[in-house]
C-alpha cells in the first residue's frame, strides 16, 4: 500500500518478523495503521518519508522495528510531528537522537529503550506534559553535562535514572512520580541514600541494584532509607544483614 495515501492516521505501529501482543490502545479513540509489509525493518529514508507524510500522528511505535547496525540516528524530521504524545523506540538500534525532539511538546510517553547505547539531546526537559519515560540503560548526553529533567512536573514513572549522567536533585522538583527505577549498572549506596533524603509527595516505589562490597556499617546505612523499595545486591557481603539492616519499607 501507499502510506502516502494515509496522511490523516494518528497513530502508527510498524512491526518485526513477527506480530506483537501490547497493550489495547482503544482508548485513544483514534484509527491504526498495522504494516507487515515492511517488516522486518523500516529504512531511514522510508521512516523519512513517514514522518513527512503524517504530520498530524499521535502514536509512533517502531519497537524492534529498525535494525541497521550501529551508527544510525533518527531523523531529524521526527521534530515536525509537533501532536505526537507516544514514541516508542525500544529495542532499535539508533545511536542518537536529534535536538528537534524537543519540539515534541505534546510528548506524554517516551520509551527510548534501545538496544545499543545511545546519544540523547539535553531537550527533554521541554515535553512538559511527560508521564512515563524510558531512558536506555547506557546513555550519554549530547549539548550539556547531565540531562535535565526538573521541568517534569507531570511525570510519574522514570526508568533507568542515571545519577552519572542526569542531576539526583532534579528528582526533587518532579512532584508526581510515583515509581523510579535506577539504571542497573550505575546506582551506588551513596546515591540511594541521596534519594532517601528527598520527600516524595506520592512515590510508591524505587528500585535499584547495587554491585560491589558491603560492609557491616553499608548495611546499617542502608537501613534508614524511608521509600519503598525493591533492592538487589549483588557482591561480597562481611556480614549477613539482619532485619533491622534493611529499609523499613523494603517490598523485595
Amino acid at each position: 500500500s501507499n502510506l502516502g495515501e494515509t496522511s490523516h492516521l494518528r497513530a502508527l505501529l510498524l512491526f518485526d518478523r513477527e506480530w506483537r501482543v501490547g497493550a489495547s490502545w482503544g482508548q485513544w479513540g483514534i484509527p491504526m495503521l498495522f504494516c507487515p509489509e515492511l517488516i522486518p525493518a523500516v529504512g531511514l529514508e522510508q521512516m523519512e518519508t513517514l514522518f513527512a507524510n503524517h504530520r498530524f500522528l499521535r502514536l509512533f511505535d517502531l519497537e524492534l522495528g529498525f535494525y541497521r547496525g550501529l551508527g544510525a540516528d533518527l531523523p531529524k524530521s521526527v521534530g515536525g510531528l509537533v501532536h505526537l504524545r507516544y514514541l516508542n523506540l525500544r529495542g532499535t538500534e539508533f545511536n542518537e537522537l536529534p535536538g528537534s525532539l524537543g519540539n515534541l511538546a505534546c510528548m506524554e510517553i517516551l520509551d527510548l529503550r534501545v538496544c545499543c547505547s545511545l546519544q540523547v539531546p539535553n531537550v527533554l526537559w521541554k515535553m512538559k506534559r511527560l508521564r512515563l519515560l524510558y531512558l536506555p540503560e547506557a546513555f550519554s548526553v549530547s549539548g550539556s553535562e547531565k540531562l535535565q529533567l526538573h521541568s517534569l512536573k507531570n511525570l510519574e514513572t522514570l526508568k533507568n535514572f542515571c545519577p552519572s549522567s542526569c542531576e539526583v536533585d532534579d528528582l526533587d522538583k518532579l512532584l508526581n512520580l510515583r515509581k523510579l527505577a535506577f539504571s542497573p549498572s550505575e546506582v551506588g549506596l551513596e546515591q540511594v541514600l541521596k534519594v532517601g533524603k528527598i520527600t516524595f509527595r506520592r512515590l510508591r516505589c524505587t528500585s535499584f541494584s547495587i554491585y560491589g562490597e558491603f560492609s557491616e556499617s553499608n548495611m546499617e546505612q542502608l537501613s534508614g532509607y524511608r521509600h519503598p523499595c525493591d533492592l538487589f545486591l549483588d557482591g561480597r557481603i562481611e556480614k549477613l544483614p539482619v532485619d533491622k539492616n534493611f529499609p523499613d519499607r523494603i517490598r523485595k
